[in-house]
This record gives structure tokens, sequence and C-alpha cells, in this order.
């Protein structure tokens, strides 16, 4: 509960840097920290998922979301990163690779076999890490979502754990 503040600075920092010219700058510039701060509280409390802090020099600088997929289509041996966001300023410094390697091992020793997750589609950059920490774009993982009046994609990548 304590990290709620700066998780919540981080994801609305992270979202404005990553999806600038993607989602619409009306969208970005209405997030409010303050907003995510209470989401973020009553996630936490709730614990629908593990979240994973990264840290430096005692400041919250990432994080990390992942549980069991939340996917309807998806077998229950399939975990899902919810959301990973790193502070724009500590981007390509090991950050996400690190949370991510946290959260890739909680999933495994849970005893699931894949992980996904999902991403815009326009968003090159996420995409580019995700490959290559090993998931691959699943051919038939598309959906659409409406993000501040605009219509986007979003795909979905896959992991196979244990291997």
């Amino acid at each position: 509960m304590e990290d709620a503040k700066a998780i919540a600075a981080i994801h609305v920092h992270a979202w404005q840097a990553a999806y600038q010219g993607i989602v619409p700058s009306t969208f970005l510039d209405s997030l409010s920290i303050e907003d995510r701060e209470n989401r973020w509280r009553t996630n936490l409390d709730q614990r629908a998922s593990e979240t994973w802090v990264a840290e430096e020099d005692g400041k919250v600088v990432g994080w990390i979301s992942a549980a069991r997929t939340r996917d309807e289509d998806a077998h229950s041996t399939t975990g899902e990163v919810w959301g990973i966001y790193v502070d724009p300023a500590q981007w390509r410094r090991g950050v996400g690779g690190s949370l991510w390697h946290e959260a890739e091992a909680h999933l495994d020793a849970a005893g699931f076999l894949d992980i996904t997750l999902w991403v815009l589609k326009e968003n090159a950059q996420a995409i580019a890490f995700y490959e290559s920490i090993g998931l691959v774009v699943e051919p038939d993982g598309e959906k659409a979502i409406v993000i501040g009046g605009t219509a986007l994609l979003e795909i979905r990548l896959r992991k196979r754990l244990g291997v």
C-alpha cells in the first residue's frame, strides 16, 4: 500500500511518454496521479494480482503486476502480466528486464505453463522489448479497444514457461 503513489506516478508518466502519438494527447494530459493512486490502493488491498516494484536508492523506478490470465479463451495454466511500467528516465537501463524475470519466475513456480500480455499494436518500442525477452506475437491474438475516444488494436504476446 505504501508504494501506491509511486506506482501511480510511474503509471501516468510512462503512459504519457510511451503512448504519445498513439493515444490522443487530450486523454494523456487528463491522466491523474491521484486517481491512479486511488485505484492502486484498491488493487494492492484486494491483491487480485501480485505486484513487484524495482527501487533505486530507495525510490520506486518501475513495477510489474501479474496473475492468472483474465482472458476467457485462455487455459487455466496461463499466467498474464497485467502491466509493466518503468519511469521513462530509467528506460533501457535493465529495470524492465529485472521486473519481468521476477514475475516470470513467480508464475513459473506457481505452475503456470505460459505467460501472456496485451500491448497496443502501435507500441513498437514495447513489442521490441517483449520480443527480446522471448515473447512472440500470437497470430490470432488481437482485439479492439477504445482509449480517449479512439479505436486502437491490442495484440497478445505469449511465452512458454519452463522451457
